[in-house]
């Protein structure tokens, strides 16, 4: 198995569509700009609440503002923890490490407040509504973001070796006779936080074949998508 995993390969195993909405509600409810970013900086997802005056600046000097967010990215991948920031117009931004299989995949990086720190004037805070923060507070929105994105770090090595366990019939089909054994297998391997195509090659068949099993898991377990059959395992098995 691969010691490494894109930030493609990590943004299609949870869903783009479902990370936005996760962004979205995050940047929401504390009242930041948030955006999920690849590590060659390129952007992940459209950003959430986006500073009017970052917008109107990045106009008219996006060489600088490229060049500050690549030397704090720089930072990041060499420490791999979380890190508070202030740019040259005195905003404060965190910038988080996002892990898949225990590795840096991506980088989220948010913010976009006036602290008591790193003041702003009052002129400009009031012309684009700038947020006022302590800056204890948004290091700790940014900490609980690190354990919440955790929630998905899943460590393939681990599920490498369950797969070589064996496993008895109650434990293959843990939704009760609702899917065939196949889909139960299959259904486990993407609980176990395998693609289609890493399930392709475990059970040998082809992953347009493991792509018509998920459709058929989906529709009759009535769910949306992967994460939710995460969720609804774990509920049926609590010590999964």
């Amino acid at each position: 198995m691969r010691n490494t995993f894109s930030s493609q390969e990590w943004l299609k195993f949870i869903g783009k569509e479902k990370l936005q909405t996760f962004q979205d509600s995050f940047a929401r409810v504390d009242n930041i700009s948030l955006c999920f970013f690849d590590l060659e900086g390129t952007p992940l997802t459209v950003w959430s609440n986006s500073s009017l005056l970052c917008h109107q600046i990045i106009q008219n000097n996006k060489k600088r503002c490229q060049q500050e967010k690549e030397k704090s990215m720089c930072f990041l991948k060499k420490t791999q923890q979380i890190k508070l920031f202030t740019c040259y117009l005195g905003l404060t931004y965190f910038m988080c490490p996002v892990y898949y299989n225990n590795k840096l995949v991506a980088i989220a990086y948010g913010g976009g407040i006036a602290t008591e720190a790193h003041t702003v004037p009052q002129e400009i805070i009031e012309r684009y509504n700038i947020p006022l923060m302590p800056q204890r507070k948004l290091q700790r929105i940014g900490e609980l973001l690190v354990q919440t994105m955790a929630l998905v770090n899943f460590d393939l090595n681990v599920v490498e070796k369950n797969i070589g366990t064996e496993k008895t019939e109650a434990d293959i089909n843990v939704f009760n006779g609702i899917l065939s054994r196949r889909e139960a297998e299959v259904a486990m391997l993407i609980c176990q936080g395998l693609s289609n195509k890493q399930i392709a090659e475990q059970l040998f068949i082809s992953e347009k074949t493991i792509k018509t099993h998920v459709s058929n898991i989906l529709s009759k377990l009535d769910i949306k998508d992967r994460m939710q059959l995460i969720l609804e395992y774990c509920r049926i098995v609590p010590n999964a």
